[in-house]
């Protein structure tokens, strides 16, 4: 078992695994950050969400849909059999349905969407043409991107995570991963301002999410799809409990 899988269980003290991983991390990123600096005449954003608040979102859209939990699980199973519990990027990389249900969630997740946004150009245009003016909230943009029929047809309102897969006959799956920028998936941004982190954020919910499902049978309180509490365009998670059942008992 990989130190990441052992750190999700409990095994190794999770402040030293989180720390060697953060360092990496900063070491990588901050030459891209301070480039970005430099470049802010452009275009301004921040945002407040963290990767424990999107992994929140993540569950309560798993804990009301008992139509995923079978497929889901199953996957995660095979790859814990044939990674003999020692999972490796290569094996997180295989968690294709997984990564496919992740990133409808996000779609889904007005909250990712939601980032504060200052234009402090007289205009900014996006890679697919559009052009924003000074004084439009760039928000707007983003979530009529990700819930436009133009991009996803008369189902851009549905939850379908398999909207993000093409299934060929000879049992090849080809995916659109979360982490891929996507005129139709504006989550991270786009271009040079996209978010340089968000590879490290989808593969820790990855493996976090893959060592719960294994152990726990995960429910929302209701047993219904509990939607998140929208606060003008800004929203929170549900107020509802989640429930974990050991699936050993």
């Amino acid at each position: 078992m990989d130190i990441l899988s052992r750190m999700m269980i409990g095994q190794l003290p999770l402040r030293n695994s989180l720390d060697r991983h953060k360092n990496i991390f900063i070491q990588r990123c901050k030459p891209i950050v301070e480039e970005r600096i430099l470049q802010r005449k452009e275009l301004v954003y921040a945002t407040n969400n963290s990767t424990a608040k999107l992994l929140t979102s993540v569950f309560f859209d798993y804990g009301g849909r008992p139509e995923l939990w079978k497929e889901l699980y199953e996957e995660q199973l095979k790859i814990h059999n044939e990674s003999n519990g020692n999972l490796s990027i290569d094996y997180v990389n295989k968690m294709v349905k997984l990564d496919c249900y992740i990133k409808e969630s996000f779609r889904h997740s007005i909250d990712i969407a939601t980032m504060p946004h200052m234009l402090i150009a007289d205009s900014y245009t996006f890679n697919n043409g559009t052009t924003i003016p000074r004084g439009r909230d760039i928000y707007l943009y983003i979530k009529d991107t990700n819930f436009n029929n133009k991009f996803y047809g008369e189902t851009s309102d549905d939850f379908q995570p398999k909207r993000h897969m093409t299934s060929y006959s000879d049992g090849k799956i080809v995916h659109s991963p979360t982490t891929k920028l996507d005129d139709s998936f504006m989550v991270f941004g786009g271009g040079k301002h996209a978010c340089p982190g968000r590879f490290y954020a989808v593969n820790a919910i990855k493996i976090f999410l893959h060592e719960s499902f294994l152990r726990y049978n995960i429910r929302t309180e209701s047993g219904k799809i509990e939607p998140p509490k929208i606060i003008s365009c800004y929203s929170t998670s549900s107020e509802s409990g989640l429930v974990f059942e050991n699936r050993n008992l």
